[in-house]
């Protein structure tokens, strides 16, 4: 049977291309510089880390190949690089993430948010980073979600970052301009300074919205 690819997936592999000559430029990340290459703040894992992987196991977790429908929400895309302290690359890096879909569910048997799952959408990801240490993904928004009474975590997108000479470690990203941010536990629990290396802003090129994150390893 002839393979053919998708309008949707097609469309990936272009604007993966396109997106790709955009790594590094100064207007995705406004905000002021810091440190060169301090390694990734720590975050916690939280408890909705995958119990079961899906059968698609790329970096577009906006489309199932068993399904026909793109999953709910505002499409959006991650890049960045994996990188050491001396800010040298490190490629063959495995990058995972895993989130909240548009409404603010994740597809783990312990949460208990009434709301409904996205069955088109993957929830988890992993990318591998190239020569030059670059990922990246292919996304939604994900939606708030509440923990208790008082208190509503951000959107949010977690990360876990494994490479052979390096420490493990997890991490969370954060939108900017989310009012919440303000508001959450664990974000306030790091210093202003070090919160702004979470919280990434998104910049509309050519219908994509496009954010970036570098994640700094440590031995």
């Amino acid at each position: 049977m002839k393979n053919v690819l998708s309008p949707s997936r097609r469309n990936f592999l272009k604007s993966s291309v396109a997106l790709g000559s955009l790594l590094g430029a100064e207007f995705l990340n406004p905000l002021p510089a810091f440190p060169a290459c301090i390694p990734t703040p720590w975050e916690t894992s939280g408890p909705f880390y995958p119990r079961t992987f899906p059968l698609d196991d790329d970096n577009d977790l906006t489309f199932l190949k068993s399904k026909s429908d793109k999953a709910q929400g505002d499409i959006i895309f991650i890049e960045g690089v994996v990188q050491n302290e001396k800010c040298q690359p490190v490629p063959g890096a495995s990058v995972e993430i895993w989130q909240a879909c548009a409404t603010g569910k994740y597809n783990h048997p312990e949460d208990r948010n009434s709301a409904e799952l996205d069955p088109h959408f993957q929830y988890w990801g992993k990318a591998i980073s190239n020569d030059k240490g670059e990922y990246g993904f292919k996304t939604i928004k994900p939606g708030s979600y509440p923990v208790s009474w008082f208190w509503t975590r951000p959107p949010h997108i977690h990360f876990a970052v494994h490479s052979r000479n390096f420490h493990p470690f997890t991490t969370q990203m954060y939108f900017l301009g989310e009012p919440l941010n303000k508001k959450d536990r664990l974000l306030g629990d790091h210093p202003k300074e070090e919160q702004k290396r979470y919280i990434v802003p998104f910049q509309a090129i050519n219908d994509i919205r496009l954010g970036k994150l570098d994640l700094t390893l440590k031995k």
